[in-house]
């Protein structure tokens, strides 16, 4: 749910008994749910979340892994009624090759654990169909054809139905010239010239022909979203979202079908339960909750014995899913949002070609290289809250490979603010994914995690750096993990964000490390002042000792103040050669800084400023846009 001061788990799914409400989705596992539903009754449907479909796709040893965590252990007491793999995935999607196999692997894997009544499916959108007026002529777009005839070929056999989103608000909003009111809202009085009462039905069985012009004629739909906005565009309003939402209940419960499905029920499920305050998008995103936070009704609508399901999105989405990071002294991180790069065994070569011995898994095998691994941010709430979670994690993602990969760091967060909702998770996460290693005979592998120079209050000079208020508890509680452990902090520091944020008091040299001589507080580059001042903000929480690891730094070759290819280049040969000089930092002078530069490529698809999408090392065709020596 992508809303603040909501009910708790518990107290809504009380709210869904209370209604009678006798199925729920929810987008990704979660213990805490589950916990709630035991012995409830209610019939649960569980997405796979999008970030986790290439992993299940590709190896049934992780979709078997996926169900054996997150249904196995509560099928005795949940009524698990469908897997979602893949959620309004469109046939461009990157995503889009990864739905098939994932459907079949899981399908195969509850089978395996003899979950068989339990079916795997796939959600669509209304946008995959190219014609759909009349609904009798309903057809798939020559775009979405093969792949809706691919995802048929494994929905018919296996009995499983298709899942559609079906919002006639979106159609009505987008044609409302052609579309009248009362026809979306199911208050028009008689039917229309193509026999049609209402536009849900007209949508609901342009679905349907579609799949029959593809060979799908017996194939169930079931209406996996469906709703109403209450304000933010046009037809929006309490009343309107409360005569949708309360006659399409009375449709839903009359039992009289559709035109092309007369007479058969419909499986339909409401979204959304809560109104998400916090929703990116436009202002409709935000409210097509039936309930406000303190769980009164927007509507007076009568649920009554409606097996219908309402959406909540919960918290995190739990699933193995990994963000691979990568070092040497220095290091390189290994970017992997643009399109067109080379394989990653192309890119383990050009790692081992430059000398870079710090940086998948396969691709990675024998190849001396160390290795960290990011605990993705969705995952750290599974990870925080369940111990053998972790473990299933470690057991699935580290064990199989530790034999022939020298990992490094398993990192729990990645800038983590003392604000934000996972930092509660930080703590227990690092503590039990160092348990699971020790269990696992990996203890020289630490757990740590990623701040960046944000959390520091104050920065100059160096010796006076301080953690921020808003940051001392977060970062005390970091360290009462990582110094008895041996583990050492992992830090971001990024010299141009600090100089582009500030250039009128930070010179260009200072930043580049091309300064001639020391400043006023004995620092020839900013980089040393940075990590010093980090070092100074540990010492005043205690930790006098503890080694901080550069887990990022680098400088963008385009798109800001500052940004080319020759202050990017400049910058990192730079800090490569201080880095292998040895001479450390004037407050822990002598000693080694490991360091990992950031990026190994462009991320030409990355979101926020111009400058994220230029940081990389080397162009998509391996070819570097500097002549850097690493060696």
């Amino acid at each position: 749910m992508i809303a603040g001061n909501l009910p708790s788990k518990k107290e809504t799914i009380d709210l869904y008994k209370s209604f009678g409400i006798t199925r729920m989705r929810i987008y990704f596992p979660e213990a805490e749910v589950f916990e709630a539903l035991k012995g409830s009754n209610i019939e649960l449907t569980v997405d796979v979340a999008k970030e986790s479909l290439q992993a299940i796709s590709s190896n049934p040893n992780a979709a078997k892994d996926w169900v054996n965590i997150n249904i196995v252990p509560y099928s005795k007491d949940i009524k698990f009624r469908y897997i979602t793999v893949g959620n309004e995935i469109h046939p461009g999607d990157v995503e889009a090759q990864y739905v098939f196999s994932g459907m079949q692997n899981i399908h195969d894997a509850l089978a395996s654990f003899n979950l068989g009544q339990i079916k795997a499916s796939t959600a669509i959108d209304s946008s995959l169909l190219g014609k759909s007026y009349p609904p009798s002529d309903g057809a798939f777009s020559d775009a979405a054809n093969a792949y809706m005839q691919k995802i048929i070929n494994f929905l018919v056999p296996n009995g499983s139905p298709l899942l559609a989103n079906i919002y006639p608000y979106f159609a009505y909003a987008n044609n409302k010239k052609d579309i009248p009111l009362e026809y979306a809202l199911f208050t028009q009085q008689g039917k229309n010239d193509v026999g049609y009462q209402n536009l849900f039905d007209a949508m609901l069985d342009s679905t349907y022909a579609a799949l029959e012009k593809i060979g799908a004629n017996n194939l169930q739909i079931v209406v996996s979203e469906s709703g109403w906005p209450s304000f933010g565009g046009v037809g929006t309003s309490i009343q309107n979202a409360g005569a949708y939402y309360q006659n399409l209940i009375n449709h839903v419960k009359s039992g009289t079908g559709t035109p092309k499905r007369p007479n058969q029920p419909i499986e339909v499920y409401l979204f959304a339960m809560y109104d998400e305050n916090q929703k990116p998008g436009a202002e409709t995103e935000r409210h097509f909750g039936l309930l406000h936070a303190d769980k009164s009704r927007k509507f007076p609508l009568n649920f009554n014995n409606v097996t219908m399901l309402f959406m909540i999105f919960l918290g995190f989405l739990l699933s193995i899913e990994l963000e691979f990071t990568t070092a040497q002294s220095p290091g390189v991180c290994y970017g992997m949002i643009p399109g067109n790069l080379p394989s990653k065994k192309e890119t383990i070569d050009l790692y081992k070609s430059n000398g870079i011995t710090r940086m998948l898994f396969e691709a990675l095998k024998g190849s001396n290289i160390e290795l960290i691994v990011d605990v993705a941010k969705e995952s750290l709430q599974a990870i925080s809250s369940d111990p053998n979670a972790a473990k299933d994690w470690i057991n699935t993602n580290i064990v199989p490979y530790s034999k022939n990969i020298k990992f490094r760091y398993i990192t729990v967060g990645n800038e983590i603010h003392p604000g934000d909702v996972e930092a509660q998770y930080v703590f227990s996460g690092m503590q039990n994914i160092h348990d699971a290693l020790a269990s696992s005979n990996l203890g020289q592998i630490k757990a740590s995690t990623a701040i960046d120079s944000s959390l520091l209050g104050k920065s100059y000079p160096p010796s006076d750096g301080a953690f921020s208020d808003a940051a001392n508890a977060y970062m005390q509680k970091t360290i009462n993990f990582l110094v008895p452990n041996g583990s050492p902090l992992l830090a971001n520091i990024y010299s141009y964000f600090a100089y582009a944020n500030n250039k009128k008091d930070i010179p260009l040299e200072y930043a580049l490390f091309t300064q001639q001589g020391n400043n006023a507080v004995g620092y020839q580059n900013l980089f040393d002042a940075m990590l010093d001042s980090t070092y100074a903000a540990l010492e005043k929480i205690g930790a006098n000792n503890l080694q901080i690891v550069v887990s990022e730094s680098g400088w963008p070759s385009f798109g800001g103040v500052g940004a080319s290819i020759q202050n990017a280049g400049t910058y990192y040969q730079n800090l490569i050669n201080h880095v292998k000089g040895g001479t450390g930092t004037p407050k822990r002078p002598n000693g080694p800084i490991e360091t990992y530069l950031f990026a190994m490529y462009d991320e030409n698809q990355k979101p926020g400023a111009e400058t994220e999408r230029h940081f990389g090392l080397y162009h998509a065709d391996k070819s570097g846009k500097f002549n850097l020596n690493f060696k």
